[in-house]
């Protein structure tokens, strides 16, 4: 669950994390305050020297990338703002680069103009989706889909009407605040879902914002069976389950991760505050003994789950890893809804993100898309949700017409 605007801030992010008052505030933190103060400045030998530095602590971060570029430019670098360039056009993304004052230097260079040309090439549509169904109910912003093996039956969570729903349209259960992930423990019956406040839920009560719990559900018949409470305050966004039943749930307003043991009550920390600024859709590894947490703004951290260590992943430069709010692996590669670049796009990248796939973007239909499941070798995914037709204060646009959500498949064939 990102939050309620998911765009990247132009001058690489502005974006707070509560610390204690005694902690140090995160190296990455402090660099890009000195690249933003460096951009206002007009001092690009400045921002380069940040920029270089803040690299691999956000890596795979096109705005680090973009940014770093145009200093090169206007320090006179021009071979090194062309090869930062076509890393940028590599990861597949489209910038309004002509019309940048900062790239002014390189204007006639034909370099320059392939990469114009590669931009153009980004923004046709790629597409290895068949429609799977639509939800029959408008204005729903759903976030989450679920499915269930043993009755083969799909679990959609609304945003909107605080509630879940099955693939047929049909109310499975209810929650007073918003319903975001949603994940089913097929042994035990249970459905798995995370709730808290939002401004786009149509009747939450302004007065339980940061509150946030998760909640599980009969898998069979809808009823409430837990409900566990966010040690934190904030938004408990995404999530994953674990093949024995362990619950791994990110909050992504304020940033942290935490993991319910199967049986337990309690939720326990497992990373250090001020790691995560906003992580999202949290993935295990095969062997279960990794979680991939992507970050909205940092890319894809690896916790050994032993050690409770945090590790970032270090992606070729053509790969960008920012803006995923979903995560999954399937077999040697990772699944991601990226709905934080433009366009918003799935992609599959391989473990070592050294190799990438575009499955799809630029569709006529996908709009903001969200998360997935995997059933199988397919992943079905959420198309249209619907979140650009609101405001951040969770109201409508004026003349956005009633929002109809639907379900893609994608089959997934052979290695990357």
């Amino acid at each position: 669950m990102r939050r309620p605007s998911r765009s990247l801030a132009v001058n690489i992010v502005a974006l707070g994390v509560l610390l204690a008052a005694a902690d140090p505030e995160p190296r990455w933190r402090v660099l890009n305050h000195t690249a933003r103060q460096a951009i206002q400045e007009g001092n690009y030998a400045k921002l380069r020297e940040a920029l270089v530095e803040l690299k691999p602590l956000m890596p795979g971060n096109p705005r680090v990338a973009y940014n770093l570029a145009a200093s090169e430019a206007k320090l006179g670098n021009s071979e090194a703002a062309l090869a930062g360039l076509r890393n940028l056009v590599g990861m597949g993304l489209v910038y309004d680069l002509a019309a940048d004052q900062d790239f002014a230097s390189l204007r006639e260079k034909s370099e320059f103009a392939a990469v114009l040309k590669r931009i153009e090439e980004n923004k046709k549509p790629a597409t290895h989706s068949t429609p799977a169904f639509t939800l029959a109910e408008r204005d729903l912003i759903p976030e989450d889909i679920a499915w269930d093996p043993k009755t083969r039956r799909f679990f959609v969570s609304s945003v909107r009407k605080a509630k879940i729903v099955t693939g047929d349209g049909k109310e499975f259960a209810k929650s007073p605040w918003s319903v975001l992930a949603l994940r089913v423990d097929p042994e035990r019956r249970v459905l798995w879902a995370s709730t808290g406040w939002v401004p786009h839920c149509e009747h939450c009560d302004k007065a339980d914002k940061d509150r946030t719990a998760l909640l599980a559900f009969d898998a069979d018949t809808g009823a409430l069976k837990q409900r566990i409470e966010s040690p934190v305050k904030g938004l408990l966004g995404d999530m994953t389950i674990s093949r024995r039943g362990d619950i791994y749930v990110s909050e992504g307003i304020y940033g942290a991760v935490f993991r319910l043991p199967v049986g337990s009550k309690a939720l326990e920390r497992l990373d250090v505050p001020g790691e995560f600024p906003s992580p999202q859709t949290p993935a295990l590894s095969e062997d279960e003994k990794t979680l991939y947490v992507p970050d909205y703004l940092r890319g894809i951290a690896a916790i050994d789950l032993a050690s409770r260590t945090a590790r970032w992943l270090m992606p070729a430069d053509d790969i960008a890893l920012s803006g995923i709010d979903g995560l999954y692996v399937y077999r040697d590669s990772f699944l991601a809804v990226q709905n934080g670049t433009m366009p918003p796009r799935v992609m599959r990248f391989s473990l070592d993100l050294r190799k990438q796939e575009v499955l799809e973007a630029n569709t006529p239909g996908l709009g903001e898309p969200t998360h997935g499941t995997i059933a199988g070798d397919s992943f079905y995914l959420i198309a249209n949700t619907g979140w650009s037709d609101y405001d951040d204060h969770g109201v409508k646009k004026p003349g956005s017409a009633p929002v109809e959500s639907s379900v893609w498949k994608i089959t997934l064939r052979g290695a990357l």
